[in-house]
């Protein structure tokens, strides 16, 4: 009994010793060289979500956005692009961006009005007329100072994208005149401009999220909405809105921010290439923005299911005229200055 016992001991032993040999255990020599790991505990992640279609203009951009700073950092900042709502909606992306939770968003400037009544300034309808005044007023002085306002809120405000004009679609008959929007129950971002522009015009307003419009549409508690052309042929809001007016009453563009933390944690160094990146980018964003619209409504034309009309010159001029209330309501309500700031880069 007593060899068995020293017998399974020495035998034991020797299996430790042969398996701590095959191990590399006891080598006094370093460790295989494994350059793949090399860099990631410097690695940074910022998740990017997103509520619209990877094929829209925003959609394109975060992927854009995503390459060029991954090409500036040599793969050491990675930007994770969530589209579609697929971490969080429109209605819980900005408290999840505070939370910490992602670091980038990048939602309608109307969106945030609710926290910075200041952007309604971009809201106003009727002021900006094409694609180069566009881009004055998103990338000039009033851009800059509306960025800035992020800080009070604890945002890291970076800059803009754009979407192009916003038309209307509606359901069952088109809204050209004055009168075809008495009563309709027209969808609109969260803006209180927005909504006295729809009370000028006798509708009713009806604030949802973005990923609830489609639904809406389909229990048929909206009428109509305003979008822009890639939005509305994105998400096939054409299917059950199939009357589209192209009025280009007013401008859709994006609020590209990080969560202000994770923006103070970040290296000068990351922080420039984050910027720089963004700069880079600026002028294929807004053609990209325009040629995706472009395309969309050709698409749209050649559909015979869907109705596109143009907005003339007299409906436009009443239009206008009804809604010209609006610009005192701004400047008497939020802001006194900006709307100047804003006419005067428009006229450069």
């Amino acid at each position: 009994m007593k060899r068995f016992f020293i017998g399974s001991i020495i035998t034991i032993f020797i299996l430790i010793v042969l398996l701590g040999y095959r191990q590399n255990i006891f080598s006094q020599g370093k460790l295989p060289y494994d350059d793949e790991q090399v860099g990631l505990e410097n690695q940074i992640i910022i998740k990017f979500s997103h509520v619209v279609a990877e094929n829209t203009p925003k959609g394109k951009a975060a992927e854009k956005f995503a390459s060029i700073v991954n090409e500036k950092s040599n793969g050491r900042i990675i930007v994770q692009v969530y589209p579609n709502g697929m971490l969080y909606n429109d209605d819980n992306e900005l408290q999840a961006l505070k939370e910490g939770d992602i670091q980038m968003i990048a939602p309608t400037f109307s969106k945030m009005t609710e926290y910075l009544p200041n952007l309604q300034v971009l809201d106003l309808p009727f002021l900006i007329e094409n694609e180069e005044q566009l881009k004055r007023v998103l990338t000039g002085p009033l851009s800059e100072q509306l960025l800035d306002e992020f800080d009070s809120i604890n945002i890291k405000g970076l800059t803009f994208w754009n979407n192009g004009f916003k038309q209307i679609a509606s359901s069952h008959s088109p809204i050209i005149e004055i009168q075809d929007f008495w009563h309709k129950k027209v969808r609109m971002m969260p803006s209180e401009l927005l909504k006295e522009q729809f009370y000028l015009l006798r509708a009713k307003p009806i604030t949802t999220s973005f990923g609830d419009v489609y639904n809406e549409l389909e229990n048929m508690s909206v009428d109509a909405q305003e979008n822009t052309i890639s939005n509305i042929y994105s998400k096939k809001f054409y299917e059950m809105e199939n009357h589209i007016t192209l009025s280009n009453h007013g401008i859709l563009s994006y609020v590209v921010m990080m969560n202000k933390e994770f923006w103070n944690q970040l290296s000068t160094n990351d922080q420039e290439i984050i910027a720089s990146a963004l700069e880079e980018m600026e002028n294929w964003q807004f053609e990209e923005a325009e040629n995706i619209n472009a395309i969309n409504l050709k698409t749209l034309l050649q559909d015979e299911q869907v109705h596109i009309y143009e907005l003339n010159e007299e409906d436009k001029k009443d239009w206008m005229e009804e809604l010209s209330p609006i610009y005192e309501y701004y400047t008497k309500n939020i802001h006194p200055d900006y709307l100047d700031i804003l006419l005067n880069e428009i006229n450069k």
